[in-house]
């Protein structure tokens, strides 16, 4: 599938789209107005409630409200949302690095917690989370329920305390490899939160009047220069971190060189040792007398 690199690229092939997933655009879509019907689908795959029902009683529970333009777009935190009493975090995952599990596993409870300091029931509520998740981690269902159980299976504690994964990695290989025709409407959604092409994003979407407002809502945020800007703004932090961890360990690597200088070791010794030039320790020694 086509990847969108910078701002400039994305003017030059109108085709190609900024990824659904990446976290600020994710959060734009599911907090927007036409997306709701779409969502209410999704979350009562997860709860006993019907689709309806989710529609009329389903709020953000955001510090912020969710924007309607883009200059309040970066206001968007976490998602929470609250279905008479029973709270859902909603996460986009585009990894499975242990740190972005950890965080979201950390979140989950730390709003369980709050359940109880607040005095709620939490045997009369659930508090879930919802993973949408580009790389599969499990195996090839769709959703995955995880609940604290003992070692038979037979007993679950804190059966109100309920984890879900969605496994998008799943959809978006049928779409790949045979198509449109096989996906239901659900799985169509997941599809579409991942499609970087605008021709195919109105094929996927063709005929279905929720798909097409999905598909609307997608090409819109792509037209918003706030938005196109965020996007850049991941990119850099990205390279930004990498330039943080090179700069981390070299730094690390010259306090090695200093003790070995101590040590009387040989200039070209030391190089070997730790990967830094000898101008490098050159200027470390003089920096030390």
């Amino acid at each position: 599938m086509n990847k969108v690199e910078s701002k400039s690229q994305i003017k030059k092939d109108p085709d190609v789209l900024m990824n659904s997933m990446y976290e600020r655009i994710f959060k734009a879509i599911i907090q927007h107005l036409k997306f709701r019907k779409i969502l209410s689908m999704i979350i009562s795959n997860v709860t006993l409630y019907s689709e309806s029902y989710i529609y009329e009683n389903l709020k953000f529970l955001n510090p912020e409200l969710p924007v309607e333009n883009a200059q309040e777009r970066n206001k968007i935190t976490d998602i929470l949302v609250s279905i008479k009493g029973n709270i859902i975090n909603i996460e986009a995952n585009r990894s499975a690095q242990a740190s972005q599990i950890a965080k979201n596993n950390i979140y989950h409870h730390k709003i369980a917690y709050g359940k109880y300091l607040t005095g709620d029931d939490p045997d009369n509520m659930d508090v879930i989370q919802l993973n949408f998740n580009t790389v599969n981690r499990f195996d090839d269902r769709l959703f995955i329920q995880f609940s604290m159980k003992d070692d038979t299976g037979k007993f679950i504690d804190e059966e109100n305390f309920k984890r879900f994964h969605i496994n998008m990695a799943k959809p978006l290989d049928i779409y790949d490899k045979i198509g449109i025709e096989s996906l239901s409407k659900l799985e169509k959604v997941f599809v579409m939160f991942q499609i970087t092409s605008r021709k195919k994003l109105r094929e996927i979407a063709k005929g279905d009047g929720d798909l097409e407002d999905m598909a609307k809502i997608i090409e819109d945020l792509n037209e918003d220069e706030n938005l196109i800007g965020l996007y850049d703004k991941e990119k850099m932090d990205e390279l930004m971190k990498k330039i943080d961890y090179n700069v981390a360990v070299k730094e690390g690597k010259k306090e090695i060189a200093k003790n070995m200088l101590k040590a009387n070791m040989n200039i070209s010794e030391i190089a070997k040792l730790t990967g830094l030039s000898e101008k490098d320790i050159e200027k470390i020694k003089s920096e030390e007398n």
